[in-house]
């Protein structure tokens, strides 16, 4: 239990180690996942502990994350496109849901590359590059040292 908020969450999610320091990144991933998730008019909001989640007939069990949202859904394909860090969150979760292969994901981070683990076990190296948008790779188990492919390859 986390004495900060009262939410059961212990650790922060990977997806909240990703970006530069943003009061605000909770809500523009909660959006995307709205978008995403828009087809099966499901509404998802930021909340301390994590986000609510609203279905067509009433509210369904809060999130303490995005992948915990994405496999609710069952992972369909992603239909949500955008270069923002909250879009490729989304895709990321998607992919990491769909397939256990090795992803990338490069764009402005401020931090050292690293390695996280989405879905906790899908590897995911963030690698910081000097863009202005967001990419999404993944990289095949038999390529783990070779050149990145583009997602959806």
């Amino acid at each position: 239990m986390c004495g900060a908020c009262g939410s059961g969450r212990v650790r922060a999610p990977w997806e909240d180690t990703l970006g530069p320091p943003d009061p605000g990144a909770a809500r523009r991933r909660a959006a995307a996942l709205t978008r995403w998730l828009a087809p099966r008019r499901w509404r998802v909001a930021a909340w301390a502990g994590g986000y609510t989640v609203a279905g067509p007939h009433g509210a369904l069990p809060p999130a303490g994350c995005v992948d915990e949202i994405v496999a609710r859904a069952g992972g369909t394909p992603p239909v949500i496109d955008g270069d923002t860090l909250a879009d490729a969150i989304v895709r990321l979760s998607v992919a990491a849901f769909h397939d256990a292969s090795p992803l990338v994901l490069a764009g402005p981070d401020p931090g050292a590359p690293r390695r996280l683990l989405v879905h906790g076990t899908v590897p995911l190296d963030v690698v910081p590059v000097a863009a202005s948008c967001w990419r999404v790779t993944r990289r095949p188990h038999q390529e783990r040292r070779g050149a990145s492919v583009p997602f959806g390859a």
